[in-house]
């Protein structure tokens, strides 16, 4: 199990990842400006500018790209988290069709399998499921607090940055 903890109240845009004990494993860190693969422009000043997603966990370093699927006035929208090349997961959000619906959040790899909200009024809680089996859930400690913190509660046999992907995923989901 792991958790996600707001780096500094003043931004909401790097996360410590710690482990079970409390130890910090990693840091998820949203860039300036992020930029799509297949976007209209690249960014503008990149030596100034940061504009990738990235994960870093025991000394290695992974990037979540993405992909634009659509363009409609809600982009259907593909990240994947890639380590020196290689993809190491992949997941597709597929926009609603209604007013007041959230776009659907679809696990393509490493297995094939959806992220569901499970959330409250003021609490959020996402279920990871696989073959319609819950695997774990991806939720916000309760109560008010200053930074803001998730557990993490996915089995083992998903690697770490794996299920800190996946966090990425249920934040971008739930708080944009």
């Amino acid at each position: 199990m792991y958790s996600a903890i707001q780096h500094s109240a003043l931004s909401g845009f790097v996360y410590d990842l710690l482990d079970s004990g409390r130890n910090q494993v990693g840091t998820l860190s949203w860039p300036d400006m992020a930029i799509a693969t297949n976007a209209r422009f690249g960014n503008p000043f990149p030596r100034l500018v940061k504009s990738k997603i990235e994960i870093q966990h025991c000394d290695q370093q992974y990037e979540i790209a993405f992909t634009y699927l659509t363009r409609d006035w809600w982009n259907d929208i593909r990240f994947t988290l890639v380590s020196e090349g290689a993809t190491l997961a992949s997941a597709d959000v597929v926009g609603a069709k209604g007013l007041f619906k959230r776009p659907t959040l679809t696990i393509t790899k490493p297995f094939a399998g959806q992220i569901i909200r499970r959330s409250g009024l003021f609490t959020v809680c996402y279920e990871v499921f696989r073959d319609r089996m819950s695997m774990g859930t991806i939720a916000e400690k309760g109560g008010l607090t200053v930074r803001r913190e998730l557990s993490i509660d996915l089995p083992d046999s998903i690697s770490a940055p794996v299920q800190f992907f996946l966090f990425f995923l249920v934040y971008n989901h739930a708080y944009r």
